[in-house]
């Protein structure tokens, strides 16, 4: 009996490690999409239902769950779909509307900075200042809500992920002083 428990604990850990990997792979080509001008709404609905199919098929097994494969998956989705919203100004949806774990949301949210930074220098690269601050401020908004979290690591690893955001601030900042100095 407990055999046939760690067999199909041990099964539920593959489909995770599979399908979380399937996942991430989707959630990569959706962000190369948008910086690239090709946003596939229908790639990131089908990384939704996918995630959504994962944690359904994996509710007998919490541990398999809850753990780091399912979690990083939930992360990429997070900062995916975070991503896209504030690169168009939209409102970001909360974890529970995007339907992952408070920690896998915050970790999105955080990267999600970074993505934007892309779209911020391309525009300036375009000699577009305008669009360029306005991605800026979309970067802000994001940043303040990240630095408002003060966890254990344990709970949410994000500290690091602060740190890199403030020099992500800072450089995007710099070099918006740079285009404006430049006349852009």
């Amino acid at each position: 009996m407990a055999m046939e428990a760690l067999a199909a604990e041990e099964q539920a850990q593959d489909l995770a490690f599979r399908t979380g990997r399937e996942i991430i792979r989707k959630t990569k080509r959706a962000i190369s999409g948008i910086h690239n001008g090709r946003r596939d709404p229908e790639l990131i609905d089908s990384v939704s239902s996918d995630l959504a199919g994962l944690c359904e098929a994996l509710e007998a097994f919490p541990r398999v769950l809850y753990g780091q494969y399912v979690e990083d998956a939930m992360a990429e989705f997070a900062e995916t779909v975070i991503y896209d919203r504030a690169l168009r100004g939209e409102d970001i949806p909360d974890y529970t509307v995007l339907e992952v774990s408070p920690s896998a949301w915050l970790l999105g949210l955080a990267d999600s900075v970074g993505e934007l930074r892309r779209d911020m220098l391309a525009r300036l690269m375009d000699r577009d200042a305008k669009a360029a601050r306005s991605i800026y401020a979309s970067m802000e908004s994001l940043s303040e809500i990240l630095m408002g979290f003060d966890v254990k690591d344990s709970v949410a690893p994000v500290r690091r992920k602060q740190d890199i955001c403030r020099g992500i601030m800072e450089k995007s900042r710099g070099d918006l002083a740079a285009a404006r100095i430049m006349g852009l």
